[in-house]
């Protein structure tokens, strides 16, 4: 095929991480007006990719030798966007490898040695599929909540809001928890689910939409949940196949809302960079602004802060420890809900399994409000929404400095 050929300029990434690999199938490449816009060494992390995808990369040739099932699971992952082409390749001709690699999505499959006529012939089909693929579906939105530290009422906020989206009437709503053991949002809204997350993720390659629809139980109200696994030791990481169970929510669900417990490091990166909306939850106490303050820094550096609210959790005005204005300087910037503090009306909530939401409450109202506000209604207007930050930016104290956050300043 003639180098100035139009047909195969088309962005092509290549996943190989043996150096041998990757060299060969560059070259046979190379005599195609294919781009490779990006090579990788080793499996990427399933957001880069989805990124990479997202950038307008067309094909992905991906090496199964280093590691089947690594390998697998990008074929499939790839195999899922609309105009998007994977192909696998191998060293070895082995009918397992290939047979598995095509139901997991592969729409070619090339054995090395990679000679250059078979590649432009599988680039060229490549290019074909894209002009003719139908748009991609369009995506719900990923909303998520966030805590500052564990105990601050993510899970408490997260039901709540997401039994009250699904009473706006807006679309159909998707509860995920996204602790891999011992969750509770199922206790909290007194179901007894069959599966959990942890199934989810343990049968990545079955993960379709009706795969995800066997796996979620109906509330009451009409939200549609997937839960965590109520049993101690199920230490399945989340990081695996997360992206892919949300992508397939997000396909399904107008609005998929996700608690993600606690800040700590299992939870995927990927899941903020395509989130809509970021509740970072957090209280009016000393380790709670500080660790908020430092996750409102570490979106601000990923370039996500704009979906990033602060969400001011038992809220108390009487609260003489650390006044309002000082909390607001702790954070280095607003809080955009306050949410009343109410002991007993959570703790009765959670005992009965019913949600908050039920009770016409100050803590109820606000919790609408957000519900309101996420789904494209303006929430009402009212004391709870963009707090000013006035004044110059506070520093925590240090040993040396151990004025109250009420008269402390930089």
């Amino acid at each position: 095929m003639p180098s100035g050929s139009g047909k195969t300029n088309i962005a092509v990434a290549l996943i190989a991480p043996n150096d041998a690999t990757r060299q060969a199938m560059a070259k046979a490449i190379s005599a195609t007006c294919a781009r490779i816009v990006r090579e990788f060494a080793e499996y990427p992390h399933p957001g880069a990719l989805s990124k990479l995808l997202d950038s307008g990369c067309a094909v992905v040739i991906a090496d199964l030798d280093a590691d089947v099932e690594q390998g697998l699971e990008i074929v499939e992952l790839v195999s899922r966007r609309a105009g998007a082409t994977v192909i696998g390749c191998s060293s070895r001709n082995e009918a397992d490898i290939v047979i598995r690699a095509m139901r997991a999505g592969a729409r070619e499959f090339l054995v090395a040695p990679f000679a250059g006529n078979i590649v432009v012939e599988a680039l060229e089909r490549a290019a074909a599929r894209l002009e003719s693929a139908a748009p991609e579906r369009s995506l719900g939105r990923l909303i998520v909540f966030q805590g500052s530290k564990g105990g601050t009422g993510v899970t408490t906020l997260a039901c709540n809001f997401a039994v009250a989206l699904t009473r706006e009437g807006a679309g159909r709503v998707a509860l995920v928890d996204m602790h891999p053991q011992l969750g509770e949002i199922a206790l909290s809204l007194g179901l007894t689910p069959q599966f959990t997350i942890a199934d989810a993720l343990g049968n990545t390659l079955r993960l379709d939409a009706d795969f995800l629809s066997s796996l979620l139980v109906r509330h009451e109200s009409g939200l549609m949940v997937l839960a965590s696994s109520d049993s101690y030791g199920v230490n399945r990481s989340i990081e695996r196949g997360a992206d892919k169970l949300l992508r397939i929510a997000r396909e399904e669900f107008a609005y998929v809302v996700v608690d993600a417990g606690p800040c700590c490091a299992s939870i995927p990166e990927a899941l903020f960079d395509s989130a809509d909306i970021v509740y970072l939850v957090t209280e009016v106490n000393l380790p709670a602004l500080r660790n908020a303050r430092r996750l409102i820094s570490w979106f601000s550096e990923r370039e996500r802060g704009g979906n990033l609210e602060v969400v001011l959790n038992r809220y108390n005005s009487h609260t003489v420890e650390i006044d309002e204005q000082s909390a607001i300087k702790a954070l280095t910037r607003c809080v955009d809900w306050r949410i009343p503090n109410d002991y007993n009306a959570v703790r009765g909530a959670q005992n009965l399994g019913v949600p908050l939401v039920n009770q016409q409450t100050a803590l109820s109202k606000v919790i609408g409000q957000m519900a309101q506000a996420a789904s494209g209604r303006p929430a009402q207007a009212g004391e709870n929404k963009n707090l000013a930050f006035a004044g110059e930016k506070w520093k925590f104290w240090t040993s040396s400095s151990t004025r109250p956050l009420s008269t402390a300043h930089s």
